[in-house]
């Protein structure tokens, strides 16, 4: 008897220091607010977003001093620094809202496992479609077509993958100004990166659309990265657009950002 209250005892102080975790946010949603994220390097921090809403665009700042990757079904976002005092902004757009962030490495920030953002109670689906109206063609067409193009026989197909074959896409294709990626269902999806003119590895700024993302720019090489496996893709088609540099990616971040909800 005394042997089984103690195990009570015990599974309830582990429940409840569980709950108390500080490394484990809760945040609530406000579309006003900059949320500051403080990292550590070989600390990787999750934010986790609505079950039932998808990342479509991810801008940083400084994509050289940090790691940025979705998950597979876009709602959540993995960030690591790659650089002992890094600071830089992100901003976050899903098909549901905008996100702010301010990013901040230092060596003795309090590592960040997981922050997942609540949100205030919204209007049941009926309602929301009795009050927003059908859907037009073009928001039809963007559901079911998502990577959709004006000419197909545009696509170029002439991507080659060497190095860890589990890394990847099952598919790869560009159309001249974007690079299309696709992975099997339930793989996870590794870092992207490319160089630049100087041959350092960066991340690119991507949208996701449905299970494909959509990287900016046709890049010659993709470089695929998951821990210390590695592969890369080569694209052996006609040289079309330049890959965007991780200095194209910052002026572009530089731009004025609506805060309004998507």
């Amino acid at each position: 008897m005394i042997r089984a209250s103690l195990v009570l005892a015990l599974a309830a102080t582990s429940v409840a220091a569980s709950a108390q975790d500080a490394r484990i946010v809760e945040r609530f949603y406000d579309a006003g607010k900059i949320v500051r994220i403080e990292g550590r390097t070989k600390v990787q921090a999750t934010i986790q977003f609505g079950e039932d809403e998808h990342i479509e665009n991810v801008a940083i700042g400084d994509s050289e001093a940090w790691q940025v990757t979705p998950n597979k079904r876009a709602n959540l976002l993995f960030v690591k620094p790659l650089a002992p005092n890094a600071s830089t902004n992100m901003t976050v757009v899903t098909d549901r809202h905008t996100y702010l962030f301010d990013l901040v490495a230092s060596a003795g920030a309090k590592p960040l496992y997981v922050l997942r953002f609540t949100y205030p109670e919204e209007p049941k689906p009926a309602v929301r479609m009795a009050e927003s109206g059908a859907p037009t063609e073009d928001e039809i067409a963007a559901i079911t077509q998502p990577q959709a193009v004006t000419d197909p026989a545009e696509l170029n197909f002439a991507w080659e993958g060497k190095g860890d074959r589990k890394l990847l896409p099952a598919r790869t294709y560009d159309d001249g100004s974007a690079t299309f990626l696709a992975w099997p269902a339930g793989s996870p999806v590794p870092a992207i990166l490319i160089k630049d003119a100087a041959g350092t590895e960066g991340p690119v700024n991507f949208t996701v659309r449905g299970d494909v993302i959509v990287v900016d720019g046709v890049p010659r090489e993709i470089v695929l990265r998951s821990g210390k496996d590695a592969a890369t893709l080569i694209n052996s088609g006609p040289a079309k657009a330049a890959p965007p540099s991780p200095q194209a990616a910052l002026a572009r971040s530089d731009m004025p950002i609506s805060g309004e909800n998507r």
